[in-house]
């Protein structure tokens, strides 16, 4: 809101600057949103530069690291509100007081967007390696402790596995993952790979399941639903298996998405 309110106003004193400068009024409304847009892109562009340039490579500081959290929160939240994305957010009281793993199902690529601005932790994602590589972007992600994972390169995953669960249980972050390994591209849901919840048994942490439901219009998803629905404690990881824990993550997920 804050965001969108300066947008505003800063577009509207450069509509408000060209129409005296003998612009016909009728070219209040286009100038207005033309110059909102324009703003707003500055600003995230500057963004993006700032925390390139600026945050340090390698682990920055515990308070860095959630100032930098706090700024991302906020722009994705008015990214989401701009193109018309609403979320809901159901059982968060649910949530572990404690770091610990979020799986779920995986809709779209606003998922995890969406789930960085609507839980109230620091939060960090494994994703597919690609999303690393984007340039600029990828690099702040990486310094921020985002990880890549390589499924077809086991290696390569067992060391994502590892460093997640550092980071939950020597860093206090929160660390998501979506067990399908990949988007579901229809209602139903993809097999779970286990090996995601190895996580949760390095970290000695709890395990919070959400479900995500999706609603699309055009290019963007208009309503991403967010529902915990389960949470593994700390006691049942340490008693229980990986194949355990994706079963029963499996089942509740089709439940609640009816599947």
């Amino acid at each position: 809101m804050a965001l969108t309110l300066l947008f505003a106003a800063v577009s509207g004193g450069l509509t408000a600057l060209t129409v005296l400068g003998g612009v016909s009024p009728w070219w209040i409304l286009p100038l207005w949103l033309g110059y909102y847009v324009a703003v707003a892109l500055t600003a995230i562009i500057l963004l993006i530069l700032g925390l390139y340039l600026f945050l340090p490579k390698g682990n920055p500081s515990p308070r860095l690291r959630a100032f930098t959290h706090r700024i991302i929160k906020s722009v994705l939240s008015w990214v989401l509100v701009s193109i018309g994305t609403r979320v809901k957010v159901t059982g968060a009281y649910k949530l572990p007081t404690v770091p610990y793993l979020l799986v779920g199902n995986h809709r779209s690529a606003f998922d995890p967007l969406c789930s960085l601005v609507a839980f109230p932790d620091d939060m960090v994602f494994v994703a597919k390696p690609g999303v690393l590589k984007i340039p600029i972007i990828g690099s702040i992600l990486d310094r921020l402790c985002f990880m890549g994972i390589d499924r077809e390169n086991p290696r390569n995953a067992v060391t994502t596995i590892k460093r997640s669960a550092e980071l939950i249980k020597d860093v206090g972050l929160c660390v998501g993952i979506y067990p399908e390994g990949t988007r579901s591209k229809t209602e139903d849901l993809l097999p779970l790979h286990a090996g995601s919840f190895k996580i949760a048994k390095l970290a000695d942490c709890p395990v919070a399941v959400v479900s995500v439901r999706v609603k699309k219009w055009g290019l963007f998803p208009h309503y991403v639903e967010l529902r915990v629905i389960d949470v593994m404690d700390a006691d049942y990881v340490a008693t229980s298996n990986t194949a355990a824990m994706a079963e029963r993550c499996e089942a509740v997920l089709r439940k609640d998405l009816g599947l």
